[in-house]
């Protein structure tokens, strides 16, 4: 089987009052990944998420100032953005 690309939702588990820097509710950032089914790429776009926050300043920087922490966020979907 070939891996295919996803965009994997990233977002809060839980309301969070006063993000004023998440527009769309709950949700962090969408993460564009390679896999090669649902599962695979949930767990491949939470890691993508976690090495951009780790890496990325901006990404780095806002996750500092909203002080949250990696137990925070899930990856409850992905979908298959490439046949």
């Amino acid at each position: 089987m070939t891996d295919q690309a996803w965009l994997v939702e990233i977002r809060l588990k839980d309301w969070v009052a006063d993000i004023p820097s998440l527009p769309c509710g709950r949700v962090v950032m969408y993460v564009e990944v390679l896999a090669q089914n649902e599962i695979s790429a949930r767990f491949a776009g939470f890691d993508e998420f976690d090495r951009r926050r780790k890496s990325e300043p901006v990404t780095k920087r806002n996750w500092e100032r909203l002080g949250l922490t990696l137990a925070d966020v899930c990856a409850p979907s992905a979908v298959v953005i490439e046949d």
